[in-house]
């Protein structure tokens, strides 16, 4: 209960937060980029009906995970992810579970209100075979907003997650900034788990549209380092993205 508690009083502050930013500088959203996630946390946009979005993210040590979104109902999107280690390279691969990814908005958002989206994310980062699970824990179930703020193409995406129900303590919160000027280039920045100060992870990104539905993303993570952390040191990340529709 402490930590369905924990969770709830997290969403109670999530709205007001959201309802804050977007009267204050609220616009009516845009949706425009299909943004699907930031880099690591999500947004409120989903895969249209019929349409579909792929990507590769390469990371240290010949790390390799591909996720993929279906939009099989309208709102309504359903996919699955592999993460496979050393991939890249002359050392013998390893391949660990597969993960599944469900999201559905809830409400498009209108005037000032924020898009508002809810699912669950079984895709974490640095596997420990050991213990059975990612250091850096999967989103789990989570609510996210997504508002337009003060410029045109500038969004804040705010949510909660809750990666354990039986864990007391595996309620966190997440927020993120992304800007596309035309479908050209764009800025990414999050601070995921931010509500935890040692789990705390600070990515930074840029976006490049080789075309409208490819883009290749150059990411920074993790930024700073946590001293004498191997779950949490600085990554450098290549990551490819596609949509289209059948």
């Amino acid at each position: 209960m402490t930590n369905l508690s924990s969770f709830c009083r997290l969403l109670v502050t999530w709205v007001f937060l959201s309802s804050c930013f977007s009267v204050v500088w609220g616009r009516e959203p845009k949706w425009e980029q299909q943004l699907i996630e930031v880099i690591d946390i999500p947004t409120a946009d989903v895969v249209d009906h019929y349409g579909y979005f792929v990507s590769f993210r390469f990371g240290s040590e010949g790390a390799l995970q591909n996720k993929t979104s279906f939009g099989v109902f309208p709102r309504f999107n359903i996919g699955f992810g592999l993460d496979g280690e050393r991939v890249l390279g002359t050392r013998d691969a390893r391949m660990n579970k597969p993960t599944i990814n469900i999201k559905f908005r809830l409400f498009h958002g209108k005037g000032v209100l924020p898009a508002i989206a809810m699912g669950f994310d079984d895709q974490g980062y640095v596997y420990n075979k050991t213990l059975n699970e990612y250091e850096q824990r999967e989103k789990g179930f989570y609510l996210v907003s997504t508002s337009e703020i003060i410029y045109p193409g500038f969004l804040l995406h705010l949510g909660g997650n809750i990666f354990d129900f039986d864990d007391g303590d595996s309620t966190r919160g997440f927020f993120g900034i992304s800007y596309i000027y035309e479908r050209t280039v764009g800025f990414l920045f999050e601070w995921d788990h931010a509500t935890d100060y040692d789990e705390r992870r600070i990515n930074f990104g840029l976006k490049y549209y080789v075309t409208p539905l490819f883009t290749v993303d150059a990411i920074g993570r993790n930024i700073p380092e946590r001293p004498g952390s191997t779950a949490r040191e600085t990554e450098r990340i290549v990551k490819l993205n596609y949509s289209g529709s059948f």
